[in-house]
């Protein structure tokens, strides 16, 4: 796989304010995470995202520290989500807040072509706009923001994906969790299904039949949020980068390794770090 130091990687999708029981709260969201991902692997990320007042100052900041050109689309508000835990653990998510869906016009002409795309949906905001062809660039679904719906207090309800067909075609991969419950079955007919098994790695799915990637051994699983996204993110870098799908998912799964060692981004790792990782 050779360097890319500054292939042009673009991703679209809401940033997130995500609240906890103790008063807390943090920037997160798939757009955000696969931008930083994309990031310290050393593409040239630009995010293309909306995020209300409050939060624009420190998404910026964020960006800047990270070497991402944001473009934060004017929203009132946040994109929001509350965690609540259980005794037993177990966590619910309530969506307290949604921003505006993003269309490709948001987009427009403020990057130049990117040849690696991430489309990353956490609450239903990808207009289907977005899936117009990219010219000559590889493109990634992170799709669990489109097998959600929200009940009247906010709580994040699995549901069917109904347009699947009409926009699977516009897409190399799609990346989901074992925990979005989809029925993905159908949808390899249209493009590669990747579903993400955390510490058992990932099952690539294709109309041809399935192989499976293993996870990579970590020092110490501290935080699991984000590396869904990590590894949409390296997904979408290596096939771009023209490496096989196989190889482009084991390199994704590597890149996603480091997204648990620590909090939020804090541990994402550059390329040197995973491809020691990979060579073991």
């Amino acid at each position: 796989m050779s360097s890319s130091a500054r292939l042009p990687f673009l991703a679209v999708g809401h940033t997130a304010r995500d609240e906890f029981p103790d008063g807390r709260w943090r920037l997160g969201g798939s757009a955000l995470y696969g931008a930083a991902t994309a990031a310290k692997l050393g593409a040239d990320v630009t995010l293309v995202t909306r995020a209300g007042p409050n939060e624009r100052e420190a998404l910026e900041t964020l960006c800047e520290e990270l070497g991402i050109t944001v473009h934060t689309l004017a929203s009132d508000v946040t994109t929001t989500f509350g965690f609540t835990y259980d005794p037993a653990g177990r966590r619910t998510l309530r969506l307290r807040a949604r921003a505006a869906p993003i269309t490709r016009p948001d987009v427009g002409r403020r990057i130049r072509a990117p040849k690696a795309v991430l489309l990353a949906s956490i609450a239903g905001e990808l207009d289907r706009s977005l899936f117009a062809p990219w010219s000559g660039a590889k493109r990634v679904l992170a799709a669990q923001g489109l097998l959600r719906s929200f009940a009247a207090d906010g709580t994040v309800v699995a549901t069917p994906w109904t347009d699947y067909a009409d926009l699977l075609p516009k897409v190399d991969a799609v990346v989901v969790s074992e925990e979005d419950r989809a029925d993905w079955s159908a949808w390899m007919r249209y493009a590669a299904v990747v579903v993400t098994q955390a510490e058992r790695g990932s099952d690539v799915h294709r109309a041809t039949g399935t192989s499976h990637v293993p996870a990579f051994a970590v020092v110490e699983v501290i935080d699991q949020t984000g590396a869904g996204d990590a590894f949409a993110a390296g997904l979408a870098l290596g096939l771009a980068e023209a490496l096989p799908l196989i190889e482009a998912a084991t390199f994704a799964s590597a890149a996603a390794s480091f997204a648990v060692e620590g909090l939020g981004m804090s541990r994402l790792a550059d390329r040197a770090r995973v491809w020691k990782r990979m060579r073991g």
